[in-house]
């Protein structure tokens, strides 16, 4: 039982970049038990972290943190740069008018840290990761801190709870994926670990596929009564990704190609989700809907960017 389980799950590991774009459509195609799974999105996030903590390549983050400067760099920008988007968004005439619930969703997208898969997208694409998931981590660390200041900032009697509320819930779910990572670490070890790579990918798309299931609750419905909102909201938080990876990009032009990629990618790919967990039954369905529809370009995103790699690499 297990060895074709094992057989299937690394499969899907190897075959990653198609298989993430590929949950979102078929996300989209089963609407009739988005509903049901609902309650999986908080779970699935819960065990992003898990996996996240429990694979970390410690060796390298060691090496990354040796370099201070860069790293404090690093985490300046991607800290500061989704958020500063949002606000020269937020602040023009034409959001006076926004549905509060949209203004909520921008302003969480914006405050969140860093994809907890951005490390294994820039591992699909061939990339050396250890700058991604150091900043992954110290974002997520700072998360309980950052982000419900942030968004509250962004968006003021917008959010459904106090900061100090969603911080005390951030820090409860982020720290306890944490520890639970670190644990599953030790029992497993390294070594075990590193020999169960593909299959470890493999569960990390089949969480995709479901939180993606589970995202889409509601999509087609909107996409049927109001399809103006929808495409503009679709646009809109694919327009974010590729502003805050552009200027990511470009902002890291003294870290070299490797980094200055990883570091875009972490930029332009926001956690929206891990600030959504705690208060996922408390917010707008608008709110709701603008976070299923931000996950589209996230879902795509390792297709686009291996494109974008292929043309911006040196030779």
């Amino acid at each position: 039982m297990l060895n074709p389980l094992r057989s299937a799950l690394a499969y899907v590991g190897r075959h990653a970049a198609a298989a993430y774009a590929l949950s979102i459509f078929l996300g989209l195609a089963l609407p009739q038990i988005a509903a049901v799974l609902r309650p999986v999105i908080p779970i699935s996030i819960f065990t992003f972290i898990v996996l996240s903590f429990a694979r970390a390549n410690l060796p390298g983050l060691r090496a990354v943190v040796a370099r201070p400067v860069r790293l404090g760099y690093g985490l300046a920008i991607s800290t500061l740069i989704p958020p500063l988007v949002a606000w020269v968004i937020l602040a023009t005439p034409l959001a006076a008018g926004l549905d509060p619930g949209i203004r909520l969703g921008i302003a969480l997208m914006a405050a969140a840290p860093p994809l907890m898969a951005s490390p294994a997208f820039a591992s699909v694409l061939g990339l050396e990761n250890s700058l991604a998931l150091t900043l992954l981590v110290l974002g997520m660390v700072l998360a309980p801190v950052a982000s419900p200041a942030l968004a509250s900032a962004l968006a003021g009697a917008e959010v459904p709870i106090s900061p100090f509320a969603l911080a005390q819930r951030l820090a409860i779910f982020i720290g306890g994926g944490m520890l639970v990572g670190l644990a599953v670490r030790k029992v497993l070890g390294m070594a075990r670990i590193a020999a169960l790579k593909n299959e470890f990918d493999g569960m990390g798309v089949v969480l995709f596929f479901l939180f993606a299931i589970a995202a889409m609750d509601g999509v087609i419905d909107a996409a049927l009564s109001t399809p103006v909102l929808v495409i503009s909201i679709l646009l809109a938080s694919s327009a974010f990704s590729a502003v805050c990876f552009a200027l990511a990009y470009g902002l890291a032009r003294a870290f070299g190609f490797n980094d200055r990629f990883t570091t875009a990618i972490c930029i332009g790919l926001r956690n929206m989700g891990l600030l959504m967990a705690p208060i996922f039954s408390v917010v707008p369905q608008t709110t709701f809907l603008y976070f299923a529809l931000a996950q589209v370009p996230i879902y795509i995103a390792p297709i686009i960017l291996k494109a974008v790699k292929a043309r911006l690499e040196p030779p």
